[in-house]
């Protein structure tokens, strides 16, 4: 991936190559989970560890996209952005009740979610030197706040008055 970027401004220029240079160095750290995965005799380290290389390589996928997507927002090429942009543009009034009424549904849902995983792992303390159970519910619970971080997002973009 080349770091030059045909119109870019300097701010541009320099976010680029700090997504670019995280890809690049990523690269072995994913290759050395990897490496770890498929030569420990532990079963449950492979588990982990193949756990953490899904999450680096979509690391490293989302590091790539911004990336393409400051290249091809710098070059006017809109529509070849891997990241599509939020509108603003006010949405139809059908789609934005929809969409409100979603998020709000799926935010109490993410939220009930959250409260039955937190005494699931209250349950599971007795348990978490002898097993991975714990821990998979703890990385549940990080999954699920994330998943109320990207539908406050949304939430709060639908909302808001266009300016």
């Amino acid at each position: 991936m080349s770091s030059d970027i045909v119109g870019a401004s300097v701010w541009e220029r320099e976010l680029f190559e700090h997504f670019r240079s995280h890809v690049d160095n990523e690269r072995e750290l994913i290759a050395e989970y990897g490496e770890l995965a498929e030569s420990t005799s532990v079963p449950g380290f492979r588990y982990l560890a193949e756990l953490i290389l899904a999450d680096e390589q979509r690391h490293h996928q989302l590091f790539a996209d911004l990336a393409e997507t400051i290249r091809a927002d710098a070059e006017f090429r809109f529509g070849d952005s891997p990241v599509p942009p939020i509108p603003l543009a006010p949405l139809p009034e059908d789609e934005r009740q929809r969409i409100l009424e979603l998020t709000d549904r799926f935010l109490a849902l993410e939220r009930e979610d959250q409260r039955d995983l937190g005494r699931l792992a209250k349950q599971l303390a007795p348990v978490r030197d002898t097993t991975l159970w714990q821990l998979l519910v703890r990385l549940m619970q990080a999954d699920t706040d994330k998943h109320i971080r990207i539908l406050r997002f949304i939430r709060d973009r639908v909302r808001r008055p266009v300016v």
